[in-house]
């Protein structure tokens, strides 16, 4: 009997002591929240404002239609934590922007330097050709860029096919590319014309995509004019007109097709 009371003290004892012993630290993973985690975008993709789509397809005019756009254009990626830019009056951009899925809304984060620090706007799906971000409607374009820079008026105003006073076939790409000018392969819009010597609508015209002549030009429904320009102001100091408008004709074209 002397033995068994031993050993039932001597085991109380060790599970007493083991009693105190502290857990061993386990070392912990740091939290998975919508600022580390990838997922897919659903939406990717280039984005144009309906109010500047719109403006475009009634006066057709890229000089107007900037006027007070505002947000007017963005490009979004295919994976969250990927940086965006919010393109204003296509002049300025908002650089800085960060995609995220914040509990499955969909949101634009400022960051400044590693950090995500706070929303700047909210992305809503619409249908699957258009998006609300914040406040505005934003249409889904198939724009073909050119390194960054997407290639807007080539989609949304020249694309398509045209025929001259003579019968020549010309047609306008959505790569840049012209067929039927004579010497000109290449074109290219002014989408900005928050500048000097930009009173007029103009497009260029090229032998190659890195030398170009710009025209005036004037869209009226189906119909294209392109005019040389004419120097009204020469800024001696700059060396180079700061005031143009429409000179001579140079071609006019009839769109013989709309896509």
């Amino acid at each position: 009997m002397k033995h068994i009371l031993l050993f039932v003290i001597a085991t109380t004892t060790l599970l007493s002591c083991g009693g105190d012993t502290k857990p061993t630290q386990q070392s912990t993973a740091p939290a998975i929240t919508f600022k580390t985690k990838s997922v897919p975008v659903p939406f990717s993709g280039n984005w144009i404002s309906e109010a500047y789509l719109n403006d475009i397809r009634d006066r057709q005019s890229p000089r107007k239609a900037q006027e007070g756009s505002e947000e007017c254009f963005i490009q979004l990626p295919d994976h969250t934590l990927r940086p965006a830019t919010m393109i204003i009056n296509f002049h300025e951009g908002i650089s800085d922007l960060v995609t995220v899925n914040n509990n499955g809304a969909f949101q634009l984060w400022e960051k400044q330097g590693d950090t995500l620090s706070n929303v700047k706007y909210n992305i809503q799906t619409i249908t699957s050709d258009s998006i609300k971000i914040d406040d505005k409607l934003f249409i889904k374009i198939n724009s073909i860029p050119t390194g960054s820079e997407p290639r807007i008026l080539e989609e949304i105003l020249f694309k398509g096919n045209y025929s001259s006073k003579k019968g020549e076939q010309v047609e306008f790409k959505a790569n840049g590319e012209v067929s039927g000018l004579g010497k000109y392969k290449y074109y290219k819009p002014v989408i900005d014309y928050f500048d000097a010597g930009l009173q007029i609508d103009q497009v260029g015209l090229g032998t190659s995509a890195d030398k170009m002549e710009y025209f005036g030009f004037k869209f009226k429904r189906n119909k294209l004019e392109l005019y040389k320009l004419k120097c009204d102001t020469y800024d001696d100091i700059d060396k180079r007109c700061v005031e143009v408008s429409f000179g001579e004709k140079s071609y006019d074209l009839q769109k013989i097709n709309q896509e």
